[in-house]
């Protein structure tokens, strides 16, 4: 963050008897473009760090691009707001953040996180900056100016989350054929100057802090640091961002020159953690090549389990059909066999039955004739 802002001579800003102020619409842009800022740092932390939550805390491949997403979406921004010029200061905002949208569509940039999340952040402050960028610009300009950012988004696309930028403020002017020296601004008056300074140096003391914290963080999950050097090395750190605070507060007259002390001061341990947090991120990848390998080859012995048990239960289910196929035909015969015996049987009964019932039709009648006649003939004897 130091680097950045002594980068783009935001610390050495010399103010001689520059009369000149900036106008209405200037101001007007440097206001809003700056407000836009601290509302896209507000949303890109927020959803972050909600996105965090939805991960492991051991899982360094997420929790790593969770925090390089607030790391260079934050610095990324700042480079592009706080500029001498309010209007190079709004292009390079809006092709920043549509960059980011573009780039959280893409297949590499889903695929960070397999989430929607950063996708629908980035488009809602790509909506937010527009709409600015309507109130600011005449109609012409806004449309034309949009068809700029489209077409500058396509040609210098973000490839990774580093969000590595193009200057496109002087393309802008060629695109609407401005002259350069549209470019050179005026810093404004005494009070104009040193408000920019302020607003400079109260970025510094809210944002660094958060920035370096980011980064030890992000240094520690991929090292051997433990949670409790990172937790004392930031507690010292908010202590003396707290310490700078109220001193920027209480004396204005000396910000420049504590802005430039601790510009000196904090260079090293920036630079220390910038070449870290290169180091750690060349590791990461090659721990998620790595990675990828050894999911490729347990998602194939996997398949190979899988068929092997196929293989085993198709058999087991075969040999156990063809058991049940044998039990099966063993019974329907012993079934047959018991059905015939009960048959023969209730053939044998049905005759029998059946002539008992002729007989006692055909020849009960006739003995009972018989015998009736008999008895009569023995009585006509008899009288």
């Amino acid at each position: 963050m130091v680097t950045t802002l002594s980068g783009c001579s935001l610390l050495e800003v010399k103010i001689d008897n520059q009369t000149t102020p900036l106008t209405q619409q200037e101001l007007a842009t440097r206001l809003l473009t700056r407000e836009y800022a601290l509302s896209f740092f507000s949303q890109v932390e927020q959803n972050a760090d909600l996105l965090k939550e939805q991960y492991l805390v051991d899982d360094r491949y997420h929790q790593s691009y969770v925090l390089l997403w607030k790391i260079n979406a934050q610095e990324g921004l700042q480079r592009a707001v706080y500029q001498a010029s309010p209007q190079a200061g709004l292009i390079d905002s809006w092709v920043f953040t549509k960059q980011m949208d573009e780039f959280f569509k893409t297949e590499q940039g889903m695929a960070l996180f397999e989430s929607q999340l950063p996708g629908q952040t980035s488009t809602k402050l790509l909506a937010e900056i527009e709409q600015l960028a309507s109130m600011l610009m005449s109609r012409s300009l806004f449309n034309s100016s949009k068809e700029f950012v489209e077409q500058f988004s396509q040609a210098h696309p973000f490839d990774e989350i580093r969000f590595i930028q193009t200057p496109s403020y002087r393309s802008w002017l060629e695109f609407n054929g401005l002259s350069t020296e549209e470019a050179v601004t005026s810093v404004g008056t005494m009070a104009e100057a040193m408000g920019d300074v302020s607003d400079r140096l109260s970025l510094v003391s809210q944002q660094t802090p958060k920035l370096i914290g980011w980064k030890a963080e992000l240094v520690a999950l991929n090292s051997d640091l433990t949670a409790e050097d990172v937790s004392s090395a930031l507690e010292t750190l908010k202590a003396t961002s707290e310490s700078f605070q109220d001193f920027v507060e209480n004396n204005p007259e000396y910000m420049r020159n504590l802005a430039a002390y601790m510009a000196v001061e904090l260079q090293p341990l920036v630079d220390d953690i910038d070449s870290k947090t290169t180091e750690q991120l060349g590791k990461l990848s090659q721990e998620r090549q790595a990675l990828d390998v050894m999911v490729e080859r347990e998602r194939l012995e996997l398949i190979a389990l899988v068929e092997r048990e196929r293989q085993a239960i198709a058999g087991i289910v075969s040999e156990q059909r063809q058991m049940l196929t044998q039990e099966l035909d063993q019974v329907s015969q012993d079934v047959l066999t018991l059905a015939m015996d009960k048959l023969i049987e209730l053939i044998k009964s049905t005759i029998i039955y059946f002539i008992l019932f002729i007989t006692a039709i055909f020849f009960a009648p006739l003995g009972l004739g018989y015998m009736l006649g008999k008895r009569s003939a023995i009585k006509t004897s008899n009288g």
